[in-house]
């Protein structure tokens, strides 16, 4: 119970750290949805490609830096990583693609023209729609990210406690072959 408690205290620097690694995945994600739409592609694919490449950069770096000593074998974390990252993915465009035609329709239209035109004239009220419902989706996305990436994970490898009898001798046993 006490490793539970101590792994949960961690839990909002752990999520702050993962914060900020999503962050460079999402601008990845971002920077490729917004090109895709520009081109036409409709959101749903657009969001297809930009959150694969975004997941894909958050779970290399969160794998090399926050969850390097977890112990679930990379292969299996992988497989388990790739299978949440379709299902996320699919829900996401979905939701996305539906949300930026809802804000896009007739009833948000003005809104987002007069929107538009404030911000740089000649941009597109559509693509506005588009980029402000991949914004609206992204917590939520983030917040599931960061659960099923935990869970996958599996817990943290922990040292062994160091026997009081012995005399300290500067080497670790906590090496984990995986």
């Amino acid at each position: 119970m006490l490793g539970r408690l101590t792994r949960s205290r961690g839990l909002p620097r752990r999520f702050a750290a993962f914060a900020l690694l999503s962050g460079l995945g999402w601008g990845v994600d971002f920077c490729l949805y917004n090109g895709l739409a520009a081109l036409g592609l409709r959101l749903f694919f657009a969001n297809l490609a930009g959150a694969a490449a975004g997941m894909a950069t958050v779970f290399a770096l969160c794998r090399l830096s926050l969850f390097r000593h977890y112990r679930t074998s990379l292969p299996v974390v992988s497989g388990l990583y790739l299978g949440w990252t379709i299902v996320a993915v699919l829900a996401a465009s979905a939701l996305i693609d539906w949300l930026g035609h809802l804000l896009g329709g007739a009833a948000f239209r003005p809104a987002f023209a007069a929107l538009a035109q404030a911000l740089r004239p000649g941009l597109s009220p559509a693509l506005l729609a588009g980029a402000t419902a991949k914004i609206v989706v992204t917590p939520l996305t983030m917040l599931l990210n960061f659960c099923a990436m935990t869970l996958i994970h599996g817990h943290a490898a922990q040292p062994a406690p160091a026997d009081a009898g012995e005399p300290p001798t500067g080497l670790r046993a906590d090496v984990q072959l995986r």
